[in-house]
C-alpha cells in the first residue's frame, strides 16, 4: 500500500513489513527468532518451524521489494538459546544465501542474547536513515520521523454478536511510526495507539486502513484522519455489517500460548 512517510514515498507491505523503495531499503520488527524453543522449554507443546516459515515471508518480502538492504528494528531473536538450536542454523544459511543483502539491526531488548554472526551490522539506536530515526522502542525524536516496532502494535475489529478480532497493524503517526511484530509468535501489544496515529491492519494478504482512535465526527462513527489522501470507502472485512475498529484495549489478553510462555519462562515482551 503506497504511503507517505516525512515526505517519502514508502510502502505498507501486508507482511508486517515497510518498504523505501529510493533507497532499496526494507524495515521490519521484531521477529523473536526462536521463541517456539522458549516455550517448548517452558513446557508448552509448540510445534516446530516458526523460523524457518518467518525467514521464508522475510525472503518473499526481500525479492518483492527488490532490498539491497534489510533494517531490523530490534528483537530479531527472543531469547539465550543453544547454539545448536535449529533456527540458529536456519538464519544462518539464510545470510549465507544473501551476500548481495546488507543487514542492519538496532538492537532490542531481546537482542542481548544474539549469536555472534558476522554480516550483521549493529546501529545504535536514534541512527539516521534519510529522514528516518531508527530505534527499537517507539521513543520521540526532536528531528525525524521515528521508525521502531518493540510495542507489536494491533488493532481489535469488532462486530455485533461476534467474537473479536486481533490483528497485526501499523501505527503511522506524524513523528513516528510503529510496525507490526514480524513474527507470527509474538502475540498483539495491550497498549493503545494515539489518537493521532492513522491505524492500518496486516489482514492476511491484505491491508485494512482503519479509523483513527480518538477522532467521532458528531454525527456518525469515528473517521479514519487521512489528510493527505483520497477519501476512500470505509475498509469492511467480510459481508456482514461493518465492523468498529479501535486500537487494541489495555486488558484484552494476546496470544495465550505467548502470555503463558512468557509467564513460565519469566520473560517480558
Amino acid at each position: 500500500m503506497p504511503w507517505t512517510l516525512a515526505g517519502e514515498s514508502v510502502l505498507l507491505d501486508a507482511e508486517r513489513a515497510l518498504a523505501w523503495p529510493a533507497a532499496a531499503t526494507v524495515f521490519v520488527a521484531d521477529l523473536h527468532l526462536g521463541k517456539d524453543q522458549a516455550l517448548r522449554e517452558a513446557g508448552l507443546a509448540m510445534p516446530r518451524g516458526s523460523a524457518e516459515a518467518d525467514l521464508e515471508r522475510l525472503d518473499r518480502v526481500v525479492e518483492r521489494h527488490a532490498a539491497r538492504r534489510l533494517v531490523v528494528l530490534g528483537d530479531l531473536v527472543h531469547s539465550r538459546t543453544l547454539a545448536t538450536a535449529r533456527w540458529i542454523g536456519e538464519f544462518r544459511d539464510w545470510l549465507a544465501a544473501r551476500p548481495g543483502l546488507a543487514v542492519d539491526l538496532v538492537a532490542g531488548n531481546h537482542d542481548r542474547w544474539l549469536p555472534d554472526w558476522p554480516g550483521i551490522r549493529c546501529l545504535d539506536a536514534g541512527t539516521r536513515l534519510g529522514p528516518f530515526v531508527l530505534r527499537h522502542e517507539p521513543d520521540a525524536a526532536p528531528d525525524g520521523h521515528v521508525l521502531a516496532g518493540h510495542l507489536h502494535p494491533g488493532a481489535v475489529l469488532r462486530e455485533r454478536h461476534a467474537p473479536p478480532i486481533r490483528l497485526p497493524a501499523f501505527w503511522c503517526g506524524p513523528r513516528r511510526t510503529v510496525l507490526p511484530a514480524f513474527g507470527r509468535l509474538t502475540g498483539l501489544s495491550p497498549g493503545r495507539a494515539a489518537s493521532d496515529d492513522r491505524i492500518v491492519a496486516c489482514a492476511g494478504a491484505h491491508l485494512v486502513p482503519l479509523p483513527t482512535p480518538g477522532r467521532r465526527s458528531k454525527s456518525g462513527p469515528r473517521q479514519p484522519n487521512v489528510p493527505d489522501e483520497p477519501a476512500r470507502p470505509r475498509a469492511r472485512l467480510g459481508t456482514g455489517p461493518s465492523r468498529q475498529a479501535a486500537a487494541t484495549e489495555p486488558g484484552e489478553p494476546g496470544s495465550l500460548a505467548d502470555e503463558a510462555g512468557d509467564r513460565r519462562a519469566g520473560r517480558n515482551r
